[in-house]
């Protein structure tokens, strides 16, 4: 446990902060930390499962009663020179006003009696605050291993298993086990060294499929299947290098941070709808060679008080056990709607907006952000400056040149690109249209040339479809307007 924890930790306990919250899935870890702070207190606990046990033990010291009952007996005790430690603290809290109004009474008596030496803890692996408690508690989150801890963990087993293991071995399955329990770690490698008799870089792919199962189990984000490449698209010749910069620090990370270069925060990429923003998140996973997870921004919202926020919380505590990997988030502009509107979705609007800017400003895990939007000018403009975001690049309609590029890779793709296409004459009579529209034209012209039995897909059949096809910037032409206006009036870097 990090000593600038306990540290801050003890001062709080030596100032009489009544109630302190620690937040964490590691229960031993938090044991081992009250346990190091008790110097000579007492320490009574409380569980869902078994009711009042014995701290150390765990073994019920009367019989089962919930909190609302133990708090009642609690009240009625001498608790000076004690600790009170409520485990499960969301599940005894939650929906129970009896033990709310009892642990605010007990708060109460601690705080009458100056020289009262009591502190309650809450443990949980969820946030949840009673609004009648909150100015009560101080929220401490017990942070996971890092990486001088990790690499302290395994040199630990592969001492035990009588294995040596070489300084850049340690260093990148450090790097790769970030984001992990201690027990988790744990498990890992003892499922590693029990598959082949040795722990090393050969084991990561049980750290990929364990993390993959933290995705699943959060039900907060999901982790996509990329097959696209950034060759799959056409044009944005200025965002293609920019993002293969980006990969190469990825890339080899022990070595760009000895070098001085600072940890790649993510990019916004805004424009016109069916214009390769999707796309482009999609293919710089595949381009850094990592998992892509998608973030639902309204999967967060939650019914009770601070759950919204719990969840935004743990979609970046995954994200971060996942790391490195490339967090996408798409139609950003839509989280963030209503705020400042007033009301109680403004409320919840504004505080996630807010925990997502702090983490975006002050991350240092490898979690490369890929924010998309179409409407810029809904965004906070807060969201945009620098800092947040290593660039904000501008995806407009493609090109002639690049409409060239487009019907190539679309046509390349089905194997349908031959001397008899012309595809300046197709590029030339597809002025205004998206990169969708261009596939979804090149995807009819083929359907019907294999529908007539045509040995070959001609020019002059493209040509017919483009006649008969009403694109996206026709459909939408106000709308399309309205961004190209706003756009026009910001100054961002082109993608092209």
């Amino acid at each position: 446990m990090p000593k600038t924890l306990q540290d801050t930790l003890r001062a709080h306990i030596e100032s009489h902060y009544p109630v302190l919250y620690l937040l964490t899935y590691e229960e031993a870890e938090a044991d081992a930390l009250i346990a190091a702070l008790a110097d000579d207190r007492k320490i009574l606990e409380w569980n869902l499962a078994r009711g009042m046990v014995d701290f150390v033990t765990k073994r019920p010291l009367m019989e089962w009663c919930d909190l609302a009952a133990a708090l009642e007996n609690l009240l009625d005790q001498d608790l000076d020179n004690h600790f009170i430690v409520i485990r499960d603290a969301h599940l005894g809290l939650r929906d129970q006003p009896l033990a709310v109004a009892r642990l605010k009474a007990l708060v109460s008596r601690i705080l009458a009696d100056d020289e009262a030496a009591v502190t309650i803890f809450l443990l949980s692996s969820q946030l949840f605050v009673p609004p009648e408690l909150e100015k009560f508690i101080t929220l401490f989150e017990l942070p996971l291993p890092d990486e001088t801890l990790i690499r302290s963990v395994v040199a630990e087993y592969a001492a035990a298993y009588d294995l040596t293991l070489d300084a850049d071995t340690l260093g990148k399955m450090a790097l790769a086990l970030q984001g992990l329990t201690r027990y988790e770690i744990g498990q890992l490698i003892n499922r590693g060294y029990q598959r082949d008799g040795n722990i090393g870089l050969e084991d990561l792919d049980l750290v990929l499929t364990e993390k993959a199962q933290i995705i699943k189990k959060s039900g907060i984000l999901e982790m996509l299947t990329v097959r696209e490449r950034l060759e799959d698209i056409g044009g944005l010749g200025k965002l293609k290098p920019w993002l293969h910069q980006k990969a190469r620090v990825m890339a080899d990370w022990p070595a760009a941070r000895a070098f001085g270069v600072e940890p790649p925060k993510g990019v916004m990429i805004v424009g016109m709808p069916g214009c390769g923003k999707s796309l482009t998140a999609k293919a710089t996973a595949a381009l850094f060679n990592l998992p892509l997870l998608k973030l639902d921004m309204g999967s967060l919202m939650g019914k009770y008080v601070g759950e919204s926020e719990g969840n935004m919380r743990r979609a970046i505590q995954v994200a971060e056990a996942v790391s490195p990997c490339v967090l996408w988030v798409d139609e950003v502009e839509k989280a963030f709607v209503g705020m400042g509107s007033g009301g109680e979705g403004s409320e919840v609007a504004t505080r996630l907006f807010g925990y997502f800017l702090t983490w975006m400003q002050d991350k240092t895990k490898q979690v490369f952000v890929i924010a998309t939007a179409n409407d810029i000018s809904a965004l906070p403009p807060e969201l945009l400056r620098k800092g947040r975001f290593d660039e904000i690049f501008y995806v407009d309609f493609p090109s002639e040149a690049e409409r060239v590029e487009i019907f190539r890779v679309h046509l390349q793709r089905r194997k349908q690109l031959s001397a008899r296409i012309q595809l300046e004459r197709l590029a030339k009579a597809t002025a205004g249209y998206s990169g969708a529209d261009i596939e979804s034209v090149v995807k009819e012209g083929i359907e019907q040339a294999f529908v007539e039995d045509c040995p070959t897909l001609e020019t002059e059949r493209l040509l017919g479809v483009i006649g008969n096809t009403h694109p996206l910037r026709e459909v939408m032409k106000k709308k399309v307007q309205e961004y190209a206006e706003r756009f026009a009036e910001m100054t961002i870097k082109p993608a092209s």
